[in-house]
C-alpha cells in the first residue's frame, strides 16, 4: 500500500511539473494550510509544504510526507482611461470605462519530504513563485499598451536539511525554474496597425537557505532566504494584420528578485498556535525587462523602476477537535510598483489579504481547505506614452482577487 501511493504522488508530482498557472507576479500559493493563515508558516509549518517556506523545518518530520494540491485564483480589475492625446496623424487608443478580462489560474504545488535519519532530511517539491495573467477585451481603449500577458513559471527544488544542535536547524536548496512568456501589444497605426506577439520560454537556476531555532517547546523562529533569479527566455516575434514587420526571433531577459523571511510563532501542538512574520523583496533587482530580436527595430529594453517592499502577515490556527483544526489570516502586501511607472501590465496597488480555512487530519491523511480575498487600494491619475500614438491617463479601481483552494497530504 505505501509503494502504490508513493508511485502515485510522483506520477502526480510529473504531471504537475509539466504545466504552471499563475494570476499574479510574486505568489505565496504553495500550500492551502498557509494560504489560510495568511501564508505565515516560516516558523510552524507542520507539512510538507514547508520545503518551499522554510525548508529547515524539514527535519521536525520522522516519517516521509507528501503533499500535493491547487489553488484556482481569479483576479480582476477596472481599468478607466480618462484621456488620450495623440502624438501622430493615426491614433489609436480611446477612453472609456474598461475591465480586465475575467479569468481563473490554476496554480498547482507537491512536495515529497524523506527523513534520512534523525538529523537529516531531504525534500523535493514543484511550486510557483511568479505568474502574471492579465488580458483585455477587443473594446480596450490601450492596445497599444497591452492586450495580454501571460507569465507562467514552475519551480523545482530539490532540498537538504540538517539539524545541527537540539534547538537549530538549517536548510539548503537549488531552485530549477522554468518560464514561459506571452505579451501581445497593438502596433500604432503609424506603423501599420494589427498586433504583435511575443512567445518566450527558457530556464533559470537560484538557491534557497533556511534556518529554524526552537527556544523552548512552544515559540519558534524561521527565517528563510531566496535568491535571485536571472531569466533568460527564447521564442519568437510573430505580427498579425501588419504588412511592414516581418516574423522574427526572439530573446527576453529579466531579473527576479531576491527575498528575505522571518517568523515568529508559538504553538501548543494538538491545541492552537499563531505566527507573525514578514517579508522583505528587493524588487529593485528587477529593474528592467530587455526585448532582443532578429530585427533590430524592435528592440526595447521596458524600465520598470521598481521598489523594494514589504509583506506583513498574520496568521492562527484553533483545534476544534482532534482532528479539525480552524484558521484565519490577514496580510498586508506592499505593491512594488510607483505610481509614475504603473502600467495596464499589472494594475494593482498596495493590497489587503484576508484568509481563512480548515484542516481535516485523519489515521495518516490530512486535508487542508483555504479561501483567501485580495482588496487592492486604487490609483488615479496614472499616465504612460506610447511611441507613434499618443499619451493616455488612466484609473485603477475595484481590484480584487478571489483564491481558493485544497491539499491532501500523507504521512507514511
Amino acid at each position: 500500500m505505501k509503494r502504490a501511493s508513493v508511485l502515485l504522488f510522483c506520477l502526480l508530482f510529473c504531471l504537475m511539473a509539466t504545466t504552471a498557472f499563475a494570476g499574479g507576479f510574486a505568489l505565496f500559493e504553495w500550500g492551502n494550510r498557509s494560504v489560510s493563515m495568511g501564508t505565515s508558516t516560516y516558523a510552524i509549518g507542520n507539512d510538507a509544504s514547508v520545503l518551499a517556506y522554510n525548508p529547515a523545518l524539514m527535519t521536525q518530520f520522522d516519517t516521509t510526507q507528501i503533499l500535493a494540491g491547487v489553488a484556482a485564483i481569479a483576479p480582476s480589475t477596472d481599468v478607466n482611461i480618462t484621456s488620450f492625446e495623440a502624438n501622430t496623424g493615426l491614433p489609436t487608443g480611446s477612453t472609456g470605462d474598461f475591465s480586465t478580462t475575467d479569468q481563473t489560474f490554476m496554480v498547482p504545488h507537491a512536495y515529497l519530504v524523506h527523513p534520512y535519519s534523525d538529523k537529516v532530511a531531504f525534500g523535493v517539491g514543484v511550486f510557483t513563485r511568479y505568474g502574471l495573467g492579465t488580458k483585455y477585451g477587443d473594446d480596450w481603449g490601450g492596445k497599444t499598451m497591452l492586450q495580454e500577458i501571460l507569465l507562467e513559471s514552475f519551480s523545482f527544488q530539490p532540498t537538504a536539511a540538517f539539524q545541527v544542535s537540539d534547538n537549530l536547524s538549517i536548510g539548503v536548496g537549488a531552485e530549477i525554474m522554468k518560464g514561459s512568456m506571452v505579451l501581445k501589444k497593438a502596433i500604432p497605426n503609424a506603423r501599420g496597425g494589427g498586433s504583435g506577439t511575443t512567445d518566450v520560454e527558457g530556464y533559470s537556476a537560484g538557491a534557497v537557505a533556511a534556518a529554524h531555532y526552537r527556544f523552548d517547546e512552544n515559540w519558534s523562529l524561521g527565517f528563510t532566504y531566496r535568491s535571485p533569479v536571472e531569466f533568460t527566455g527564447s521564442g519568437d516575434f510573430s505580427s498579425e494584420d501588419n504588412a511592414f514587420i516581418d516574423d522574427t526571433d526572439a530573446t527576453v531577459k529579466a531579473t527576479f528578485p531576491s527575498s528575505f523571511a522571518l517568523g515568529l510563532g508559538y504553538e501548543e501542538k494538538g491545541n492552537w498556535a499563531i505566527e507573525s512574520s514578514v517579508v522583505f523583496t528587493r524588487w529593485e533587482e528587477f529593474d528592467y525587462m530587455s526585448f532582443d530580436y532578429g530585427n533590430d527595430a524592435l528592440d526595447k529594453e521596458e524600465e520598470f523602476y521598481y521598489k523594494n517592499t514589504w509583506r506583513l502577515q498574520l496568521g492562527g490556527e484553533y483545534f476544534v477537535t482532534e482532528s479539525v483544526a480552524l484558521r484565519a489570516g490577514y496580510a498586508y502586501d506592499q505593491t512594488p510598483t510607483r505610481h509614475d511607472y504603473s502600467s495596464p501590465m499589472l494594475p494593482s496597488n498596495d493590497r489587503h489579504l484576508l484568509s481563512t480555512g480548515l484542516g481535516y487530519y485523519g489515521n495518516g491523511w490530512n486535508l487542508d481547505f483555504s479561501a483567501l480575498y485580495i482588496i487592492a487600494k486604487a490609483r488615479h491619475g496614472v499616465s504612460k506614452t506610447v511611441d507613434n500614438d499618443g499619451t493616455y491617463e488612466y484609473d485603477f479601481t475595484g481590484g480584487q482577487t478571489w483564491v481558493v483552494g485544497l491539499s491532501a497530504g500523507y504521512a507514511f
